[in-house]
């Protein structure tokens, strides 16, 4: 089944209160609460658009890919590129056993690419 989710970019973006957020940026209550539940059976492009632009993503990054089990060899179709990691990715807890100096590399390698974008 293909799944609109968008939680692992909440916590990659540091994003602690992700219905206010999706609130903030134009989202009625209920659509960011379907959002962050992850509740999502129809999304229209023009919402899939807003999402993207208000986390600064593409599709790829909010579409997710749990074949059925009826489908034995999965990595034959293209949609396997959508298959993700349980994990969640939280750079700030990551950061926070960090040297300082660690840290300032950190940042130099964020602002080079920022730089070369």
């Amino acid at each position: 089944m293909l799944k609109l989710s968008a939680r692992r970019l909440f916590a990659a973006k540091v994003i602690e209160r992700p219905q206010g957020f999706l609130r903030n940026n134009g989202f009625s209550p209920s659509m960011a609460n379907t959002i962050v539940t992850e509740k999502v059976k129809n999304f229209n492009l023009g919402a899939m658009e807003k999402l993207c632009l208000v986390l600064n993503c593409t599709p790829h990054d909010l579409l997710v890919w749990e074949p059925d089990a009826s489908i034995t060899e999965p990595s034959k179709f293209e949609l396997s590129k959508l298959i993700r990691q349980k994990e969640i990715i939280k750079l700030s807890e990551q950061l926070r056993g960090l040297t300082i100096a660690e840290i300032e590399d950190v940042n130099r390698f964020v602002e080079e690419k920022r730089k070369n974008k």
